[in-house]
C-alpha cells in the first residue's frame, strides 16, 4: 500500500536524483534554502516530478513509491498495468517491498494474468530479505499451486495469530481454511466472519470472497444485492475475479437488473488482465451480441486467449466458431 506521507515533501526525491547525477537535482541541492525545501510540504505534482526523475535513473525506492502511485491513481492517472510493471523493475533490482508487491500482482491478476508460480518466486525473494508478510504468502501460494498447505495445522495457527493482529491477508487466508477444511473443521460462519474483517480493510480478494459468500449463502443469508456490493468494491480496485463476477451479475440479473452492456464491460476488464473466465465470457458476448455487436473474429480471439490458459470450454468454442471466420481474417 502506498505511503502518501512519502510524497508530502519533495526534498527526499531531489536528493536521491542528485545522488544519481541528475544535473538539475544537483543544482537545486546546492542552492541556498534547499534545507527548507526538504521540510516544507508542497503540491503533489512537485514530488511526482522528482519521484519520476529518480525512478528514471533506476532508483529502486523511487520506483517502488511511483508504482504505488500508479496503482492507486495518486498524483498520476491510475494504471494497474504500468504500476505492476514498475514494481517488477524495482523487484528485479532487489527491493523487498517491490518483490512482495510483484508477487501480489501475479497472485491477484493485477496487470498480468494470475500466475501463482511466478507469485511464489517473488514472495520467496521477499521472504529471503526478511519481509514478514511474504512468509504466509508463500504458504498461500503453495495452497493455490498444490491444492494443499505445506502444513495445514501450522498454517492455520500462523494465520490466526496474524489475523488477530489485524493482518488483512492472514484474515482472508484463515477464512479460506474454514471454507476448505484445511487444518480446521469446516465452518462457513467463521469463514465469513474473518473474510468480512479482511474485506472491511480494503483487501480486494477478500471483498470478492465476501461477494461469493453472499451469492451462495455461505455463512451469511443469501443476498445477491449484497454480493454485488462486494464484487463491485473488488472490481473497482482492479481485481479481475471481482470484475468477472460483477459481469456475471449483470448478465444474469443477480442483484442488479440485467444489463448486457455493463456485463461485457466488466468481462472485458477482467479479460484484458488475463483472467481466463473473463476471456471466455467476453468471447460469448461477442459471439451472441450481448452488449456488443456480433463479431465472430473478436469472439474467436478471446476464446483462443482463454484456451491458451487451458480452458477446455474456450478451446471447444474457438474450434466451433472458427469455421464462421473467413480464412483471410484469421
Amino acid at each position: 500500500m502506498l505511503n502518501r506521507d512519502e510524497l508530502k515533501i519533495p526534498g527526499k526525491w531531489v536528493r536521491r536524483a542528485a545522488m544519481l547525477d541528475d544535473a538539475e537535482a544537483l543544482k537545486l541541492c546546492s542552492q541556498t534554502g534547499f534545507d527548507a525545501y526538504c521540510v516544507t510540504p508542497c503540491a503533489i505534482e512537485e514530488s511526482i516530478k522528482w519521484l519520476m526523475r529518480a525512478s528514471d535513473l533506476k532508483d529502486d525506492e523511487a520506483q517502488f513509491v511511483l508504482a504505488g502511485c500508479y496503482m492507486e491513481g495518486y498524483g498520476v492517472p491510475q494504471s494497474i498495468l504500468l504500476g505492476s510493471a514498475i514494481y517488477l523493475r524495482a523487484a528485479g533490482r532487489g527491493h523487498a517491498g517491490a518483490q512482495f508487491n510483484t508477487g501480489a500482482c501475479y497472485a491477484m491478476g493485477l496487470g498480468a494474468p494470475v500466475d501463482y508460480k511466478r507469485a511464489l518466486k517473488w514472495y520467496r525473494r521477499a521472504a529471503a530479505q526478511g519481509n514478514g508478510d511474504a512468509e504466509f504468502a508463500l504458504d498461500w501460494c503453495f495452497v493455490k499451486i498444490e491444492g494443499c498447505s505445506r502444513n495445514h495445522a501450522a498454517a492455520v495457527g500462523w494465520y490466526r495469530e496474524e489475523a488477530e493482529r489485524g493482518n488483512a491477508a492472514a484474515q482472508n487466508n484463515l477464512a479460506g481454511c474454514y471454507m476448505r477444511q484445511w487444518g480446521v473443521e469446516p465452518d462457513f460462519v467463521e469463514a465469513a466472519k474473518w473474510c468480512r474483517k479482511a474485506a472491511s480493510q480494503g483487501l480486494a480478494e477478500a471483498q470478492n470472497n465476501m461477494g461469493i459468500c453472499y451469492a451462495n449463502g455461505h455463512g451469511v443469508p443469501q443476498d445477491h444485492a449484497e454480493a454485488v456490493k462486494w464484487y463491485r468494491m473488488a472490481a473497482d480496485q482492479g481485481f479481475s475475479e471481482g470484475q468477472s463476477n460483477l459481469g456475471s451479475c449483470y448478465e444474469y440479473g443477480f442483484g442488479v437488473p440485467i444489463n448486457f452492456e455493463h456485463a461485457v464491460e466488466w468481462y472485458l476488464r477482467a479479460a484484458e488482465q488475463g483472467l481466463a473466465v473473463g476471456q471466455l465470457c467476453a468471447g460469448y458476448c461477442f459471439e451472441h451480441g450481448l452488449g456488443v455487436a456480433v463479431d465472430y473474429e473478436e469472439a474467436v480471439r478471446w476464446f483462443r486467449k482463454a484456451a491458451a490458459q487451458g480452458d477446455i470450454q474456450a478451446e471447444r468454442a474457438a474450434s466451433r466458431l472458427a469455421a464462421r471466420v473467413l480464412p483471410h481474417s484469421e
